[in-house]
């Protein structure tokens, strides 16, 4: 539950960036190839004849998992729109290759063992964590807040008005990268802890439910935050009570409070 509730947080901060940049299924390639790297951990540790679970610290999953995150990540910071290839092009072709990698990696017979416990860990079925992961989740949320709260003024002119940005003179790329890094670190170490699924919806849900109540910036990143704190508690109380699954639980759970934010929308339309 504290896991959950830290990861959620973060998530929903973190994910308001996405959402005004209208990138919202960078979260979800990020995931995936998140996913990647930790079911690559479980890959070559079985093949060395290792436990995954005592395995060395060049084993450990956190660090592929933030490994391919982070190259996802920076990746995705780079613009992209003056290719042939379009930004969303390659943002579904990192999430399908990354998927299909996933797949494949369960698939082998090295992996037999682990398949399981990777695939739960990638559909947000994660009910409990490694006492272990609690402290490297607060770590993460602090750094992670520490480099936003530091630099936050320039990722919020980058990523409202690039253009106005680049005209003053302002390193935009450097920006959007560490961004990114950001973004990357809070989804691979989220990931690790909750699954993929929540980790995406928590990146989304929130922060377009603060863009439906919220009037100033600060306000949308106020409400996405709270509405993922609730939504994981809630969503993680009726997954014990009735024994559903704990990701998907989280995600429906958050997604309720689109009604309120809906209906406000559909009021001001009337009015």
């Amino acid at each position: 539950m504290a896991v959950a509730l830290m990861a959620a947080a973060l998530c929903a901060f973190v994910g308001v960036y996405m959402v005004l940049k209208r990138v919202v299924f960078v979260p979800a390639a990020l995931s995936q190839m998140s996913g990647v790297g930790v079911a690559t951990a479980f890959y070559l540790a079985s093949v060395m004849g290792v436990d995954a679970h005592a395995a060395p610290i060049w084993l450990n999953p956190l660090w592929y998992s933030l490994l391919f995150a982070v190259a996802g990540g920076a990746l995705f910071s780079l613009n992209l729109s003056h290719r042939r290839v379009a930004g969303e092009t390659v943002i579904g072709l990192g999430y399908l290759i990354a998927a299909a990698g996933v797949i494949l990696i369960l698939n082998s017979p090295h992996v037999t063992q682990e398949a399981h416990e990777v695939d739960v860990l990638l559909y947000g079925n994660a009910v409990a964590v490694p006492p272990e992961q609690i402290t490297i989740m607060a770590v993460t949320a602090v750094l992670v807040l520490l480099i936003h709260g530091i630099f936050g003024k320039e990722f919020v002119f980058t990523t409202f008005d690039p253009e106005m940005a680049r005209t003053l003179g302002v390193a935009t790329k450097r920006w959007y990268l560490l961004l990114f890094f950001t973004v990357a670190l809070a989804i691979s170490v989220s990931t690790r802890a909750i699954g993929a699924l929540p980790v995406f919806g928590f990146m989304v849900i929130p922060p377009a439910v603060g863009l439906l109540l919220g009037g100033r910036l600060w306000s949308v990143f106020a409400i996405s935050v709270g509405v993922a704190v609730a939504g994981a508690a809630f969503g993680y109380y009726a997954s014990f009570h009735w024994s559903l699954p704990t990701g998907a639980s989280m995600v429906v759970t958050a997604a309720l409070f689109l009604i309120p934010g809906l209906a406000r929308l559909k009021l001001k339309g009337q009015s």
